[in-house]
């Protein structure tokens, strides 16, 4: 069995590491990327940060944030990582479902950002998800 729970500054290291580990294992090697700015944010107000954990074994995490504009507001996930020895117990699972729980109290729609196509365990997580099609553009330098 597993907890959820918010972050605390005394597990930085571990969720540091949990991030990197989400980060290798999508070959995401953007040196923008600024782990201090994430940690900073998991504890506002606009950010939903949980980790699954069997006694103090970190098993996943989740990162999702309130999005507003002037035409919608959503919430979004930015992180969602779960160690591969804990995979298939329904810990990504659990953490999606408290995620929803709160998009849900605030009336959000949640929106999952970048599934991979090769990454079937995910579409069967998210099987129950619209696929939105939409394009980003960066200015070129």
């Amino acid at each position: 069995m597993f907890s959820i729970e918010k972050p605390k500054e005394i597990h930085l290291q571990s969720w540091k590491n949990m991030v990197l580990e989400s980060l290798s294992s999508h070959n995401f090697t953007d040196t923008k990327f600024n782990f201090d700015r994430l940690w900073t944010g998991v504890f506002q107000d606009n950010y939903h940060a949980f980790s699954a954990k069997n006694e103090n074994k970190f098993m996943g995490i989740i990162i999702s944030r309130v999005n507003e504009t002037y035409f919608q507001r959503i919430m979004e996930l930015d992180i969602l990582y779960v160690l591969p020895d804990f995979r298939k117990i329904g810990v990504a699972r659990a953490l999606i479902n408290k995620v929803e729980t709160i998009a849900k109290e605030q009336n959000l729609d949640l929106v999952i950002r970048g599934v991979e196509k090769s990454n079937l365990i995910a579409q069967k997580l998210f099987k129950n998800y619209l696929e939105i099609n939409r394009s980003r553009f960066v200015k070129k330098a």
